[in-house]
């Protein structure tokens, strides 16, 4: 496929294909030669039959590697079929004389599979990925109500505390609020009218 540069990239080894099966091309490779040919900006319909030939025979291709800026050169041998990768996942077979025709493209058959056990795999994450949020929220309410608890608690032992305090000291001369607090206390409504 195209890079952004405009320069054809390896996205997937087909399965079977010279490349998987031989070795020498990575995905991420970028292809710069075809038996010489400079095919940097070239469209891949230009560079497709520079790379198919007559069975058997050998092409040399040069790629660059992701990350460095030397070309590599590969030795491929032709093999009966070839795959022409893209947007469109086309397959064409080759005839004995190593060119394939128009008439002879087909869907590749096993994209929609591949594409079936890909959506199924995306939909067991993401419902993995619910069920995690659903619990993370229990927990977060959870934790909310436990903290709720204890703040009402702590309201509770103030109280308390600010009750035993008026009533050990007294009111020392200072005057008594209508709520019986002799000082405003925050959470008093009477106190704080």
């Amino acid at each position: 496929e195209p890079s952004p540069s405009g320069n054809l990239q390896v996205t997937r080894l087909v399965p079977g294909g010279p490349a998987q099966m031989q070795g020498g091309i990575n995905v991420g490779d970028m292809l710069t030669m075809v038996d010489g040919v400079d095919v940097r900006g070239m469209d891949l319909s230009k560079v497709a039959p520079l790379i198919r030939g007559s069975i058997g025979t050998q092409v040399t291709l040069a790629v660059m590697r992701l990350g460095s800026n030397e070309t590599t050169p590969v030795m491929l041998t032709r093999q009966p079929t070839a795959k022409i990768t893209g947007p469109s996942f086309m397959e064409m077979p080759i005839n004995e004389h190593g060119y394939g025709s128009n008439n002879s493209m087909k869907l590749d058959e096993a994209f929609p599979k591949q594409t079936l056990d890909k959506l199924r795999q995306l939909r067991v994450t993401l419902e993995q990925e619910r069920i995690a949020v659903a619990k993370e929220r229990e927990q977060s309410t959870k934790l909310q109500a436990t903290l709720e608890g204890q703040i009402e608690k702590l309201e509770g032992r103030c109280k308390q505390l600010l009750t035993a305090l008026e009533t050990v000291d007294g009111p020392q001369g200072g005057t008594v609020r209508p709520c019986g607090h002799q000082f405003q206390v925050a959470w008093c409504a009477l106190c704080n009218r």
